[in-house]
């Protein structure tokens, strides 16, 4: 399947490893140039930006506080030096306030909020005029299955599930799609103070695909949803879950 996506620029927000790096690696191989951030490990984005860089694509790297908007404004004006265009922004980089109402902090709660709403807000507000300027974009937000389900820190992810509608109503007339991916119960690393408690999460073995997923399953999902065959899919939100819950 011709993805349409070579040459295309792919900005990728949290792009040291699990999703992030599955994503840079999966649109590097569709030929697309990739403009990553991390606002942590330098050395473990260089290490993402050479596995991309063996598919033959120019990768530009850069520290960036994706909740920091004068940080955001300097990404996307390198990304624009360097490549002239920015045609898909995922918004992978996550924190969530986890535990019951009276166990969260205002400090992890302002965080959670910061990160998954007012960062992607940050990103699609910067990029949007080069889209409108271009009438080709595609913004990929990440939620995840726990506001669904009642958890309190989640919060955040739902209001970005808005936003993004919010997004695919007002530009699709530019050829502009906005979507959002909630992984379910996924094999990846966590971030040290992110690890999930025995007894929270997603319990797998008693839904309909009793195994953890895999981050190669949402990586897909994304590139699907970044390229031409996708053209007509807006405001929509994709729960990879294995069935533990139903939209």
């Amino acid at each position: 399947m011709d993805t349409g996506l070579a040459g295309k620029v792919v900005l990728i927000t949290g792009a040291t490893r699990n999703h992030g790096r599955a994503s840079a690696l999966a649109f590097a191989q569709e030929g697309a140039h990739l403009l990553i951030c991390t606002r942590r490990s330098m050395d473990l984005l260089e290490e993402t930006a050479a596995l991309a860089a063996k598919s033959d694509v120019r990768v530009v790297t850069d520290r960036c506080d994706v909740t920091d908007e004068s940080q955001v404004n300097a990404l996307v004006r390198k990304g624009l030096t360097e490549f002239g265009r920015i045609d898909v922004v995922v918004n992978n980089a996550g924190w969530r306030a986890r535990g019951a109402l009276l166990d969260i902090t205002s400090e992890s709660w302002n965080a959670t909020l910061a990160t998954n709403l007012h960062a992607p807000f940050l990103l699609c507000k910067a990029v949007m005029p080069s889209m409108v300027a271009n009438r080709w974009g595609r913004m990929i937000n990440y939620s995840g299955i726990a506001s669904f389900r009642g958890a309190s820190g989640a919060t955040a992810k739902m209001a970005c599930e808005g936003f993004t509608r919010g997004i695919a109503n007002a530009y699709g007339k530019y050829n502009i799609t906005a979507n959002l991916i909630g992984p379910g119960s996924i094999a990846v690393e966590r971030t040290p103070g992110q690890e999930i408690p025995a007894g929270q999460g997603t319990a797998t073995d008693n839904i309909p695909i009793p195994r953890q997923g895999l981050v190669d399953e949402c990586t897909s999902l994304v590139v699907f949803l970044a390229s031409e065959q996708a053209s007509y899919i807006t405001g929509q939100t994709y729960l990879v879950n294995g069935g533990a819950y139903f939209l």
